[in-house]
């Protein structure tokens, strides 16, 4: 989930404050993912690429209600897992326990890590769930990717996925009428909480989540990456090597739902 910046002057902070209702987006978060369902989604992948590249040692960078760190702890894994939003973490926690886990906590800007973090520790960094598109400015992403790339060790990966925000942009009239095609089978595969565009633009995408069942609603502000754009920066950040799948196939995919990179150090 978000972990932009405790900067209350921060830009980004200010776009996310705009609309977003920490407490009824938690309430319904778990049931937008549907756990089991983004596992079986994924097919292994996650699992699959960390020990394909050797990682034992992982930094998830955007914990959310913790759903991929308890995961991979029960796999197994050496995780550290970071979030500055006291409600998520308070989720986080209380999921953590109820599967017999316990986190390993820490509360850090991502373009800030190399205050609390050693370069060259991790084996691989996760950010997932559309994460990085909290922040808005290139150059805050650049800071992000960077401060990542720094805490890897040489040959570890780092794992990031976006949402296909070229196909809303593409189709952004007809989505704003209602007609958002999106297949639920991958990241966020709930069936009683819904998410849609309701404001589109080139900088900025508004979402809406409504739970059917209370009629609760809360909102975020993302950036729309175009396409190309997130892999450009991978490229400049200084990643050797850039695998991207297609809602987790290897292929290019234009009306995927997400796009999952693996870049190696």
């Amino acid at each position: 989930m978000s972990n932009i910046s405790k900067n209350e002057n921060c830009p980004d902070v200010a776009v996310m404050r705009e609309n977003y209702n920490s407490k009824n987006l938690v309430e319904m978060w778990g049931n937008l993912i549907d756990w089991k369902k983004r596992r079986k989604g994924e097919n292994g992948f996650l699992v699959n690429q960390l020990r394909k590249h050797n990682a034992s040692k992982i930094f998830d960078a955007a914990l959310g209600d913790g759903c991929d760190s308890i995961y991979l702890l029960q796999q197994g894994f050496d995780v550290m897992s970071n979030e500055i939003d006291k409600v998520f973490l308070t989720k986080a926690l209380h999921n953590a326990e109820a599967n017999n886990t316990q986190l390993k906590i820490t509360d850090l800007d991502w373009r800030e890590l190399n205050k609390e973090l050693d370069a060259e520790f991790f084996d691989a960094v996760i950010i997932l769930g559309n994460s990085l598109t909290y922040l808005f400015t290139k150059e805050a992403q650049l800071k992000a990717l960077e401060q990542f790339y720094r805490i890897l060790k040489k040959g570890g990966i780092l794992i990031v996925d976006e949402r296909n925000y070229q196909n809303i942009l593409d189709n952004r009239e007809k989505i704003l009428k209602g007609d958002f095609n999106y297949s639920g089978k991958y990241v966020y595969c709930g069936e009683k909480v819904h998410g849609r565009p309701i404001e589109i633009s080139d900088n900025r995408v508004k979402f809406e989540y409504a739970d059917e069942r209370t009629n609760k609603k809360a909102h975020l502000v993302m950036y729309p990456w175009k396409r190309g754009e997130l892999k450009k920066l991978l490229q400049k950040t200084g990643f050797t090597s850039i695998q991207q799948y297609s809602d987790y196939s290897l292929e290019e995919n234009p009306d995927a739902d997400f796009y999952q990179y693996v870049c190696v150090k």
